[in-house]
């Protein structure tokens, strides 16, 4: 098994376990605040061009991880709380969980399954699980895994803002939206306490406020994840702008000359095909990107391309054959 490495490409640190991103700064007036913190599974970072930044910063900061604290690994955490009670009665949950799961529930339907936070019993079977680097499951496993899977069997109450895992043995995984909901999070506050320029940036989900130093636009670099070190190009964020990012190199392992990435495919139980390697959107909003970059690795080409019509997304996607394919209009700089 062989892992990929990062290399650090930026004036500025992307501060991501990702490593996909690097950033060109024009000269300001001032010095920025920037302050980082390990959570979430990664190093997130947060600048604001705003005197006096500090306290709204530490505030974004006690609202992201009282996010995490919802939905992470103490056995009291409703998605803890959820596996636990899968087959039996519904559960109230925080309201953080229960936007998370009523935005994963719109997105389950609108990609076709491809994004599903019911997929955890999968993850864990490939031993992508937290900080896992993955292991070959035999197929009667992922067979038996599948009935385990599926939206279909994630019941949502509005009333009572209760959920319900329909079927016994069943658990949830929020990797690929809390980190994006967690920095659209931490954007509103950050505007609440009166910042006007900031970037929130996790590494895989970035957030822009104001229109950055300069007002020029935030540059952010993406990574040729097949190149490290090597830029696909240079996308400009613009205030309220937010990008996700994601990638096959970040946790995968290699068997038969076949890559297997952490990206599993609900529907099937096995990781994402070699088709595609990188995809990055750019919207309005942090989870939704989150969610969609899941959703295009594990479409063909066709449907996301339409589907990126249909919800007025811009996105870059990178091909196994390293053939780029962009939304019309969309534009990146410096490209190598």
């Amino acid at each position: 098994m062989k892992k990929s490495h990062k290399t650090l490409v930026a004036v500025l640190l992307a501060g991501s376990l990702f490593g996909f991103f690097w950033m060109a700064w024009s000269r300001i007036a001032h010095e920025p605040v920037v302050r980082s913190r390990l959570m979430m599974g990664t190093l997130i970072e947060i600048t604001a061009y705003d005197r006096g930044a500090e306290g709204a910063i530490t505030a974004a900061f006690s609202r992201m991880q009282q996010i995490e604290a919802a939905i992470g690994r103490d056995e009291l955490s409703d998605l803890n709380r959820l596996a636990v009670q899968a087959g039996g009665p519904p559960l109230t949950v925080s309201e953080d969980t229960w936007q998370m799961l009523s935005l994963a529930a719109e997105y389950w339907r609108k990609t076709k399954g491809a994004f599903d936070v019911t997929v955890n019993p999968l993850v864990e079977l490939w031993g992508f699980g937290y900080d896992g680097e993955g292991n070959f499951p035999e197929p009667a496993a992922i067979k038996a895994a599948l009935p385990k899977v599926g939206s279909d069997k994630l019941l949502l109450f509005p009333d009572k803002r209760q959920i319900r895992l329909a079927k016994a043995g069943m658990s949830l995984t929020v990797g690929g939206i809390a980190k994006g909901y967690a920095v659209e999070e931490a954007a509103r506050i950050l505007r609440k306490n009166g910042v006007t320029n900031a970037m929130i940036n996790a590494g895989s989900s970035i957030k822009v406020i104001g229109d950055g130093p300069g007002s020029r636009g935030w540059r952010v670099g993406v990574e040729n994840p097949r190149s490290a070190g090597k830029l696909v190009g240079v996308i400009v964020l613009r205030s309220g702008e937010a990008m996700g990012t994601s990638a096959d190199n970040r946790r995968f392992f290699i068997k038969d000359s076949h890559r297997y990435s952490h990206i599993i495919d609900p529907r099937t139980g096995w990781p994402a095909s070699e088709k595609m390697v990188l995809v990055t959107v750019v919207t309005d909003n942090a989870a939704t990107a989150d969610i969609v970059t899941k959703a295009l690795f594990l479409n063909d080409l066709d449907w996301s391309m339409a589907f990126l019509k249909q919800e007025k997304i811009k996105a870059v996607l990178i091909d196994g054959q390293g053939k780029m394919h962009k939304t019309p209009g969309f534009q990146l700089l410096r490209q190598s």
